[in-house]
């Protein structure tokens, strides 16, 4: 089996999916790695180390296509893969955005391109999860992205309100208590979490079998948050919309919202996908779809972990259907955090 990398051309985006272990790894199981010149750069990772590592370095994006019986990447390319020469049977691995990207993915695959999308892919108990990594990642560079919008006039303990007790939710409990900001309150649907809440910091922990915009409204009616960060999503599923327009309302002038899941329909009414909008009275509400971007090596290698554990999973027991987009799933199923 041949991989291959491109390097990331979304914007903004500074990982990259394999790091020179992750080769290491890959070639030790008897593959081949082909990797983009400067892939990467950004995360801090050199075209030498990669040759040091085993990988082939070629100069042109199409010359790793046409090598590739499986091309792992972050994000999706902007090279129109369609007008490249291409192995029979490519498998593309990494975070697909099916939702958005779905007329895209069905149309490769009728013309023999699988799609592995990262979004609906539930591994095995105990078993690297890329999702998992980069939410985690995410939800506390969000935490802290959204502290610096506060205004600085506030001259006291900045409340927050966490949405989702995740991997993402429970990042951002701990980046609170690292900042000593006040506890947050948590709302979640899972009470079994609670224990993990206390571990990562203090938090106020609101259990409900329904969270919902009602109950939202109430917490921010009743606590009258400065930071509230959604990252309420279930794998695979649509975000519910949790912070509507009444809630929005009912946000002091200066509130921040920091939503991760806009890439599933967001949890907030006025979330704009990688952009940041005030509303008329105040409100700041902010998305970007890369935080873990931010973390350039940390989350590279996390990322590349995650990718070559999947990848070495292929390669025992081949393409596992459940965790492909087919036709069907590309239009019914929702990306989840993008945190990604």
């Amino acid at each position: 089996m041949i991989v291959g990398v491109l390097r990331e051309n979304a914007a903004r985006e500074r990982r990259v999916a394999l790091t020179p272990d992750g080769v290491r790894c890959l070639i030790a199981a008897g593959m081949r790695v082909v990797i983009e010149v400067g892939a990467g750069r950004t995360a801090g990772f050199d075209d030498a180390a990669y040759r040091f590592a085993g990988a082939a370095l070629v100069d042109d994006p199409a010359a790793v296509v046409a090598a590739c019986d499986v091309l792992a990447w972050v994000k999706p390319t902007t090279h129109d893969l369609r007008a490249m020469s291409r192995r029979p049977h490519l498998t593309l691995i990494g975070f697909q955005d099916p939702l958005r990207r779905a007329p895209d993915i069905a149309e490769l695959r009728g013309s023999g391109v699988e799609s592995i999308a990262f979004e609906l892919f539930s591994p095995e108990a105990g078993a690297l999860d890329a999702l998992s990594a980069m939410s985690r990642i995410a939800g506390s560079v969000a935490y802290l992205a959204g502290r610096r919008l506060v205004p600085r006039t506030m001259r006291r303990p900045i409340r927050s309100l966490i949405l989702g007790c995740g991997a993402a939710g429970l990042s951002a409990v701990a980046a609170a208590a690292a900042c000593g900001a006040e506890p947050p309150v948590v709302l979640g649907r899972r009470p079994e979490l609670r224990r993990a809440l206390n571990a990562q910091g203090p938090s106020v922990f609101h259990w409900s079998p329904d969270v919902d915009a009602a109950c939202v409204l109430e917490r921010i009616r009743a606590d009258k948050p400065d930071l509230v960060l959604c990252a309420a999503v279930r794998r695979g599923h649509r975000a519910p919309l949790l912070v509507d327009g009444t809630a929005l309302d009912a946000l002091g002038d200066g509130a921040v919202v920091v939503d991760l899941t806009a890439k599933a329909g967001g949890n907030c009414a006025a979330t704009v996908t990688d952009a940041t909008v005030v509303l008329r009275n105040g409100v700041v509400v902010t998305h970007r779809s890369n935080y873990p971007a931010r973390r350039p090596a940390a989350a590279s290698r996390a990322y590349s972990a995650a990718v070559t554990a999947a990848i070495l999973r292929l390669a025992q027991s081949g393409l596992p259907c459940d965790h492909m987009v087919s036709d069907a799933s590309a239009s019914n199923t929702s990306a989840t955090i993008g945190r990604t």
